[in-house]
């Protein structure tokens, strides 16, 4: 039988190759270039295609590698610029940078004490539905500042000493529902600021590239959190009258004996809650500072820091404490915890962009050249509204890192559609492609829940669907209003 599987599993991974060298090939060496694509734009359209679909049937690590590996054969850049665009770019020491960072948070204790200050406070006791809502307040709140995958993995298992304090059991409405809508709650305040969420910075990047305009942490959040107000309220709602799960047990939470696990504050937490708040302040409050009269040199300092050296600094410093002859920040072991495949991932989608708009490519002109037929004739908010239907729907499917990358295509297409505002799309791709609830593909942490045993898929695709609904909606009747004012074109 064993002998079997690994045969079997043996055949597809060479299908797998097989495929991938033949759709490459087709495109590099028979398929003629229509203008205004030229023969090596053909060939990065093949191994981008080829890569897809390794990204989305085997791995997203050694795929990325091979996709920047053989753009560089295409001819359509040199070695230098292409490098520049993927491996060096800003992004990639970033998100290192940002995993060690919440590691820390993590390490120390502080995310849990996070988590549990909301449970616990005394007006929660014997409230079952105020105790829920302010447990998914505090999954959201420390959404907004860190990723969902180490949120996930604490917030379930503080649900797991809740449901076993009060009597559910797995299989009941309400523990399936809270362990997906940490979640939900979770990836869903990702989308609404920069803060630890790369796909965001990514496409300022791009922005700044393409029309020479500056987004600021301070400005993106400052939109988008009240979209994020919006989808808060819009999930109570529909966890209270759509799901109406029975909550009626946690009522007997024992909140004394759940804030007892705490221990009493460590210099370890006080240290990465000082250093991780004054990278958040350099992030996203140099407007505010640039106020204060004399300050002005400040806040122009702070911001041209931009995304990469605030954390870089504030991991190298962690790496230079020690208590207890322990570092705060020990590298070795970090890296080794470090998912790189999804650093290597960004390196390839920070690279699309560039790599389809070069005129030596052609792609990026092709398609505004096919499409604005068209898409031309449109009205401008049908063609927001097909945009964000888009890119929501499409990463609930697929990785959000994968559809960040749609940048490069969706934004080419609003730049040349008469009456819309390019930089407004481009803002609410960064937004949605974070928006993953329904299906376990769409993201690391989409799987967590179902995988475990505590949610049908079923179930997670029924009302991850729902709230991707209200989310598109959000986006729609309060992003995309704000996003035109803070930036018209």
């Amino acid at each position: 039988m064993e002998n079997t599987v690994k045969k079997k599993t043996s055949r597809s991974w060479y299908i797998d190759m097989a495929i991938v060298i033949v759709v490459y090939a087709l495109f590099q060496f028979v398929i003629p270039a229509p203008a205004p694509i030229t023969k090596g734009g053909m060939g990065v359209v093949g191994i981008f295609l080829a890569t897809l679909y390794l990204w989305i049937k085997v791995d997203i690590g050694w795929p990325s590698l091979l996709f920047v590996g053989v753009v560089g054969l295409t001819g359509v850049s040199g070695s230098s610029a292409l490098f520049q665009n993927t491996w060096g770019n800003v992004m990639v020491p970033f998100l290192v940078c940002a995993f060690m960072l919440n590691m820390v948070m993590s390490d120390t204790g502080l995310t849990r004490r996070f988590a549990l200050f909301f449970v616990t406070r005394k007006m929660n006791k014997g409230k079952p539905w105020r105790t829920m809502i302010m447990f998914f307040l505090a999954v959201v709140l420390l959404g907004l500042v860190s990723t969902s995958s180490a949120i996930c993995v604490l917030f379930m298992a503080i649900a797991e000493e809740m449901f076993n304090m009060t009597g559910y059991k797995k299989g009941e409405k309400l523990v399936e529902t809270t362990m997906i809508g940490i979640f939900w709650m979770a990836q869903g305040a990702m989308a609404f600021t920069p803060i630890s969420h790369v796909l965001i910075p990514a496409i300022f990047e791009n922005i700044l590239a393409d029309f020479g305009v500056t987004v600021t942490y301070g400005q993106f959040s400052m939109i988008f959190l009240c979209v994020g107000i919006a989808f808060f309220l819009g999930w109570i709602i529909i966890f209270s009258f759509v799901i109406k799960p029975d909550v009626s047990k946690m009522a007997n939470l024992d909140i004394d004996a759940l804030r007892a696990t705490l221990k009493p504050w460590s210099k370890q937490e006080v240290t990465i809650l000082i250093v991780y708040g004054l990278v958040i302040i350099t992030w996203c409050f140099p407007e505010l500072i640039g106020m204060i009269p004399g300050l002005g040199g400040v806040a122009s300092w702070m911001s041209s820091l931009g995304s990469g050296v605030p954390p870089m600094v504030a991991c190298a410093v962690l790496c230079m404490i020690k208590y207890e002859d322990k570092p705060m920040l020990n590298v070795r072991e970090c890296c080794k915890r470090i998912p790189w495949g999804s650093v290597f991932m960004m390196t390839a989608v920070m690279g699309t962009a560039y790599i389809f708009g070069l005129e030596s490519c052609g792609v990026t002109a092709w398609i505004t050249q096919t499409m604005e037929p068209i898409m031309g004739g449109l009205n401008p908010t049908v063609f927001v509204i097909i945009v964000i239907l888009f890119i929501n729907v499409l990463t609930n499917c697929v990785s959000n890192t994968l559809v960040s990358s749609m940048y490069a295509v969706v934004v080419p297409l609003a730049a040349a559609v008469p009456g819309v505002n390019p930089i407004a799309v481009a803002l609410l791709v960064a937004a949605g492609c974070n928006s993953a609830y329904a299906l376990p593909s769409s993201c690391p942490a989409a799987g967590l829940a179902s995988g475990a045993g505590w949610t049908r898929v079923g179930f997670q695709a029924k009302y991850g669907f729902l709230l991707c609904a209200w989310t598109c909606l959000c986006y729609f009747t309060i992003g995309y209003p704000l996003v035109l004012h803070f930036f018209p074109y």
